[in-house]
């Protein structure tokens, strides 16, 4: 099994995507935005064709198709991606997402990655104007609240095993 399916089968068993919103997530989701005084964050999940925000501040779309997610280079990634200007960055100067109407300029995310190692989202800020980089200390932050949304998701996946059958 490529490492893609791999990827595909464990989003899937967290039985999250096109989910109704729950509190907790929506909760983390304003507290990234207020702690990096951002107007928009997100927690996305990616599956094969789209990306599927769960919990978003500033953002209206609940998707967008994934040939237009900043989030699917973010995935690829081990460390927390950082874009201090996404507009000035060779690899995203022409991003549906950067040059569209839409003009991300900055960009942050930490990917969601299950404890077998799979990214299947992302906790990301973003702007329409640039920003400084990222610090250590405000990385870390960030992939400490991707972590608290996997956290999330395990027992959210504990609550509905334990739900009586319908």
């Amino acid at each position: 099994m490529t490492s893609e399916r791999r990827r595909l089968a464990a989003l899937r068993g967290y039985a999250i995507l096109d989910s109704t919103a729950e509190p907790a997530f929506d909760e983390l989701i304003a507290r990234v935005a207020a702690t990096f005084d951002m107007p928009c964050a997100m927690l996305s999940f990616l599956d094969a064709h789209r990306q599927w925000h769960k919990a978003r501040v500033g953002v209206a779309e609940a998707e967008i198709p994934r040939a237009f997610s900043l989030c699917t280079h973010s995935i690829l990634s081990d460390t927390v991606t950082v874009l201090p200007d996404a507009a000035a960055d060779a690899r995203f100067v022409d991003h549906p997402m950067v040059a569209g109407e839409c003009g991300i300029r900055f960009y942050a995310a930490a990917p969601v990655r299950t404890a077998e190692g799979a990214a299947i989202g992302t906790v990301c800020v973003f702007d329409h104007q640039p920003h400084p980089p990222l610090s250590g200390q405000g990385q870390l932050q960030l992939a400490s609240f991707a972590q608290e949304a996997l956290d999330l998701l395990d027992r959210r996946l504990a609550r509905l095993a334990l739900r009586p059958a319908a």
